[in-house]
């Protein structure tokens, strides 16, 4: 079972935990992704397990710091969960501001595995390269779900 809303999908399959996210956010669109996705961990995974977060279709953050911060403590409690990897997805088109706006997170050393990829092709190879850190298997299908 999923969860989702027009601001994201969290999708778990498999020890993958698969999170795309749209548009601009505020804060009580965090608030909310926050509460969905730790429900979605909690309940799916008991061991270890890989988050791949697609930012791609991600426009903005609105109120930086504030977001940032309840990402940051969002990721430390995943790790707390077994998550082994961060796996962050951007495009062309957006990666240039996201990757500043998510500097803090994705350029500090964390104690689990973090990656940016440009593609879902490099999400998948990444995924089969390293399936020591998920306890599962890598799915056949698309890394990404396609929103109508």
């Amino acid at each position: 079972m999923n969860a989702s809303n027009q601001a994201y999908t969290i999708n778990p399959r498999h020890n993958i935990l698969y999170v795309d996210l749209f548009g601009s956010w505020n804060h009580e669109q965090t608030y909310q992704f926050s509460l969905d996705y730790k429900k979605q961990v909690s309940r799916y995974f008991a061991r270890e397990w890989v988050c791949v977060l697609n930012l791609k279709k991600l426009d903005m953050l609105i109120s930086e710091s504030e977001q940032i911060e309840t990402f940051k403590s969002l990721l430390s409690w995943s790790y707390l969960k077994g998550m082994t990897a961060l796996v962050g997805v951007v495009g062309i088109e957006n990666r240039h501001y996201l990757l500043y706006q998510f500097e803090e997170i994705l350029n500090s050393t964390q104690p689990y595995g973090q990656v940016i990829c440009y593609s879902d092709a490099e999400v998948r190879q990444w995924l089969i390269k390293h399936q020591k850190l998920i306890a599962g298997s890598v799915p056949d299908s698309g890394v990404q779900q396609q929103r109508a």
